[in-house]
């Protein structure tokens, strides 16, 4: 292994740094995957732990105020973190308006931590990590596949809620699995190892088979799509899917009303009977459709009996009824960027990170509602994940590339 000369090689500092930046890191690829296939709980409790781990170890390596003063100051005016921040104050002033502020606030404060933490754990990494610390990505993956494998065998007879939001632990560890997925692979990529990347997407989609869970399954076959599609020109897709994401978020409301007609006399209990009450509620918003009725708005309606039964869950339906104009607008162009800034990451890993971000779009869409805690838990696991990938294949190509006149350090 080659060491740094700027880097002290016994510095106490650097060496608890390290390590608690591997302990950090376990706890999100391995720990939470694991855990989260017979405890629901366990997410929240090992997320914060593993993001506070991150901050500390990142901020006792060399250079890490001046590293995390550049990270912040480029992180200020990239849209990845300007639309968040917008889409949040607007959630944030929807509270006026709201019918259950009490209620919601609390679910706005956790969601907006969770931001925070995430966004201040990543910030802290180190611009270059080990890959052995990317490695871990993969082998907890694989081994929490196996776990939810056996587990669903044993209870492959039990009944279970259909939908992912009712408490079904399994299917939000499959969930899970399948956003976890594309990080990982794309530390393996980055060091060609095919076959044991093909081995771990079988090990996740054998999960999502054992376990009966539609959803993630869809979400799969729509990211290995988009990753086959964009392998070699992500540049070329990622534009033209993004505005398609971002068409389909502004538009959700005028396409339900054309599909009425045809939502009202098909299937009224299924899929079409949704359209058709979320077509009656478009109806009936008046100013509402501009501004939404407020932040967690749809569960607490739904619950309280103001919405329907068979109202729509996702978060097509809910960021429409939720934030209203102004928030689909802002989510719109927030799945425009993402998928733009994801073909920038390379030939490597442009593919894989859009292939992540649609497979958690369309777990979004198909049901999941976007306000539970969960979910914001679960893609804050794979932002981490994503950000540990990314800066060891910026040391792998690093390490790749041959600088001229320049003798090789000692190797120790």
């Amino acid at each position: 292994m080659y060491r740094s000369q700027s880097q002290p090689a016994g510095d106490p500092a650097t060496m608890s740094g390290q390590v608690l930046l591997r302990i950090g890191i376990a706890i999100f690829a391995i720990a939470v995957p694991c855990a989260t296939v017979v405890s629901r709980r366990s997410l929240f409790v090992l997320m914060p732990v593993a993001a506070l781990l991150l901050m500390i170890g990142g901020l006792l390596l060399p250079g890490a105020r001046a590293q995390l003063a550049r990270h912040l100051s480029a992180a200020l005016g990239r849209p990845l973190v300007l639309i968040p921040l917008a889409l949040l104050i607007w959630a944030g002033l929807s509270f006026i308006w709201t019918p259950f502020p009490a209620l919601a606030l609390e679910r706005f404060l956790k969601t907006v931590g969770t931001v925070l933490v995430t966004a201040a754990a990543i910030a802290c990494l180190p611009g270059r990590m080990k890959p052995a610390n990317s490695n871990l990505l993969h082998i907890g993956l694989g081994l929490a596949a196996l776990a939810t494998i056996a587990v669903g065998f044993l209870a492959i007879y039990a009944p279970r809620p259909t939908d992912l939001d009712g408490g079904d632990t399994l299917r939000r560890a499959v969930a899970g699995l399948v956003v976890m997925l594309w990080p990982a692979l794309a530390s393996l990529a980055m060091r060609e190892r095919i076959k044991r990347a093909g081995l771990l997407g079988a090990a996740v989609a054998s999960a999502a088979l054992v376990v009966l869970s539609p959803i993630a399954l869809t979400a799969l076959i729509i990211g290995v799509t988009v990753l086959s599609v964009s392998f070699s020109t992500p540049e070329r897709l990622a534009k033209p899917l993004g505005g398609a994401m971002a068409a389909l978020m502004l538009g959700a409301p005028l396409l339900v009303l054309m599909l009425d007609p045809l939502a009202s006399r098909l299937d009224p209990d299924g899929l079409f009977g949704t359209l058709h009450i979320w077509a009656e509620i478009i109806r009936s918003e008046g100013l509402k459709l501009i501004t939404g009725h407020g932040f967690d708005t749809a569960g607490r309606a739904l619950a309280a009996g103001l919405l329907p039964q068979g109202a729509p869950r996702g978060i097509l339906f809910e960021i429409w009824y939720e934030l209203g104009l102004v928030g689909a607008a802002a989510m719109g162009c927030l799945m425009w960027a993402a998928f733009t800034a994801a073909a920038r990451m390379g030939r490597t890993t442009g593919p894989l990170l859009m292939a992540g971000v649609a497979t958690a779009l369309a777990i979004s869409i198909a049901g999941v509602s976007v306000s539970q805690l969960w979910w914001t838990t679960q893609l804050a696991c794979a932002a981490l994940a994503w950000a540990a990938a990314i800066r060891t294949q910026t040391q792998a190509e690093t390490r790749r590339a041959p600088v001229p006149n320049q003798r090789p350090m000692l190797k120790i």
